[in-house]
């Protein structure tokens, strides 16, 4: 005899045979499926006595299926046994009343009680079994209804029956559809979210919040380019647009001048990007950024190529990055985060190290020791571009320059980074002027 070991928790598809036979065999059991109008129908011509009966058949294989033995059957139906008999109190007040039997206030108050709290073990059984049918739906790998809410305030008019059944019809297995049965489902689901809270965000009044690994666009900072043309010949669309020139610098203390590329253009062409990231991966000094800003369409096609002026006041928008995750490794964030090579300390500059003294050979006795040759000197190490000095932005430039910013319209967030530039190269400026 073979032994199914397999996990009966673990939820798989389980469906019923496709021939749209009233009964279905899964797992070894047996389920019925029913129609749904024909359901409704049925409790209407026997004055809600199949709704006990429906409520008892459903739980109990909702037992059977799940293998939940918490479930129970006649419970479900004597909870919907007293939802049903809620209207009775007032319906025999109503006839005493229309008979001239004397019916006391006292009466009354009793009958809409009644009418009141006795439909509320109704609506919880209604509950309860939607979340077991969402269960049945789950483990048979369909999407569950989850209707919740609005199965329990259609429960009294009996409507939440045609809608469980559909459910359950559809995990015993596919049967034809009935007319009336989708567009009914779908005015419930409308109904459900009409209920729920509005999430729609009124833009563009409402700026949204983006978080900080939005990719929206690439920006550029200046200052850590070096002109290594990585990101145009990494880029799959050739849409990276770079010119540069060569300057000369003195030493800053002997040996030999020092060449160094000067960016002089960086455009992209947003109309050809594809938006992959790989130039901002390859870039080894983290001179491109993914900056979280998006409005920039045009109505021209030729007009999205921007250049470097603009990418640089898109980094004054790129967020800090969030913090990295317990475990994790290595620091990539901010576009002030990683310094270029020659903004590092000069003792950071490692010469070269000199070739290791070779040992000397033990010389015969009868000879002078031979005269070693010469080790061969190492050359120069080329000195480092002259480091900036620390100082504070100008106070006074930053509140001139951010005035007139925020007066031209500019955005914010840009006019403040210009600002800070335009006051730390003013500090700069002072700061050598003074030390000359």
């Amino acid at each position: 005899m073979a032994i199914d070991v397999r996990d009966e928790a673990a939820p798989r598809p389980v469906r019923g045979a496709p021939d749209g036979r009233r009964e279905t065999e899964i797992e070894g059991e047996r389920y019925r499926r029913r129609n749904p109008v024909g359901a409704l129908l049925l409790v209407a011509a026997t004055l809600g006595v199949y709704a006990v009966v429906w409520q008892y058949k459903i739980n109990e294989e909702a037992r059977r299926f799940l293998r939940d033995n918490s479930i129970t059957p006649a419970l479900s139906a004597l909870a919907v046994m007293i939802g049903l008999s809620a209207p009775l109190p007032l319906l025999v007040a109503v006839v005493l009343a229309l008979v001239g039997v004397d019916v006391s206030w006292v009466w009354w108050l009793a009958s809409v009680g009644a009418l009141l709290l006795i439909p509320v073990p109704l609506m919880v059984s209604v509950y309860r079994t939607g979340e077991r049918i969402d269960r049945m739906q789950a483990k048979a790998g369909i999407e569950p209804s989850a209707y919740g809410l609005v199965a329990v305030l259609v429960s009294p008019l009996m409507l939440h029956i045609p809608l469980f059944q559909s459910d359950l019809n559809d995990i015993w297995g596919p049967a034809p559809a009935l007319p009336g049965v989708g567009l009914a489902k779908g005015l419930l689901v409308t109904l459900k979210h009409l209920l729920s809270r509005s999430v729609t965000q009124q833009y563009p009044r409402e700026k949204p919040d983006l978080p900080a690994r939005t990719r929206g666009v690439i920006a550029l900072k200046q200052e850590n380019c070096t002109v290594c043309w990585k990101c145009a010949k990494w880029c799959p669309d050739w849409c990276i647009y770079i010119e540069s020139h060569k300057e000369t610098h003195e030493p800053a203390s002997g040996g030999r001048a020092r060449s160094a590329k000067v960016l002089d253009r960086f455009a992209i062409d947003f109309a050809l990007c594809m938006y992959c990231g790989i130039c901002v991966e390859v870039c080894p000094f983290d001179a491109l950024f993914w900056s979280p800003e998006f409005e920039y369409a045009e109505y021209d096609v030729l007009e999205l190529i921007h250049e470097k002026d603009k990418l640089q006041d898109w980094t004054y928008k790129v967020k800090p990055p969030p913090e990295l995750e317990e475990g994790a490794t290595g620091e990539r964030g901010a576009p002030e985060a990683r310094p270029r090579a020659e903004e590092q300390p000069a003792a950071a500059v490692a010469a070269p190290p000199a070739p290791a003294p070779a040992a000397e050979a033990p010389a015969p006795a009868a000879e002078a020791p031979a005269e070693a040759p010469a080790a061969p000197q190492a050359s120069p190490a080329a000195a480092p571009r002259e480091k900036e000095p620390e100082v504070e932005p100008d106070q006074e430039t930053y509140e001139r320059v951010l005035q007139e910013q925020l007066d031209a319209g500019a955005n914010p967030r840009v006019a403040e980074g210009r600002a800070k530039a335009a006051a730390l190269r003013a500090a700069r400026q002072q700061a050598r002027e003074g030390g000359g």
